[in-house]
């Protein structure tokens, strides 16, 4: 037991480490408050009232997604992008609109087979994601420091330098994989495919709400960091206390939810005709 408890304290600080690395101090701009709040209205949206919406959800995802893809093409092909971006991001929200069900249950299966890479690849060692650069330099025998402003850098670069270093870490751990490691995220790709087969729309509500919740709690912490520097260091301190809310925001909207599904609200019409009837 205490040999348990020591390495989950010790992955516990690795993880704090990462947080406090990959993730610099936030400067409360307008773009970084007004952003942070969307992303809170978003996910609140997605946990209380996600399963009334999934068509739109749907169809909002892919006009993204087909932008994002027309901008690519319009690099490759030398055309203008932004006629490409719009025509791409409405062929795929009519192809979205058509076969939405299709697209939820791809969702299904893609979303549990990416919680599950993560969770393997969260029980490795995160100590490789953490910089291994040193601050001091050796010039004619004698050691010196980096300037402030260098120093900032190497602790904080720049986030698609970071994105890209994660990435290819996470790669080369993917690769070590062997069957063993690959049996987590299989299985859990079958069940979320079966239980799209069975129960699409109650499965969708489940893992829509969850990233709902993701980013409504993520986007709230961003407001507070950002605001009150304080809160930082607190939030880093105890993660655990950011995923609890997660998981609890999580549960109150499906419960939410299911009350509705049980309990809808009566029309105007059936109002009226109660009122008739009495």
């Amino acid at each position: 037991m205490l040999a348990a408890n020591t390495s989950q304290e010790a992955w516990l600080e690795t993880f704090r480490q990462l947080l406090h690395h990959h993730l610099e101090p936030l400067q409360s701009t307008p773009a970084v408050n007004v952003g942070s709040l969307v992303a809170v209205a978003v996910g609140l949206f997605l946990v209380f009232r996600g399963g009334k919406f999934e068509r739109f959800l749907v169809c909002a995802f892919a006009l993204v997604l087909g932008g994002w893809l027309g901008h690519y093409l319009s690099v490759l092909i030398d055309v203008p992008g932004p006629i490409t971006i719009a025509i791409s991001g409405i062929v795929f929200s009519v192809v979205a609109y058509k076969s939405y069900r299709a697209w939820l249950a791809a969702g299904s299966v893609i979303v549990l087979f990416g919680l599950a890479v993560i969770f393997q690849l969260g029980r490795g060692d995160l100590e490789r994601y953490l910089p291994t650069a040193s601050n001091q330099k050796v010039v004619d025998d004698k050691v010196t420091l980096p300037s402030k402003e260098v120093q900032l850098k190497n602790l904080y670069p720049e986030w698609k330098e970071q994105m890209s270093n994660v990435g290819e870490k996470a790669m080369a751990q993917l690769r070590e994989f062997k069957i063993s490691g690959w049996l987590i995220p299989v299985a859990a790709a079958i069940v979320g495919g079966l239980l799209a087969y069975w129960a699409l729309r109650a499965f969708a509500i489940v893992w829509i709400g969850f990233l709902g919740s993701g980013m409504a709690v993520l986007g709230g912490s961003t407001v507070l960091c950002a605001n009150w520097p304080d809160f930082r260091d607190s939030l880093f301190t105890n993660p655990q206390y950011p995923a609890a809310i997660i998981v609890g925001l999580w549960l109150l909207g499906l419960i939410w939810q299911a009350k509705e599904a049980r309990f809808p609200k009566k029309t105007a019409r059936e109002s009226d005709g109660d009122a008739s009837k009495s």
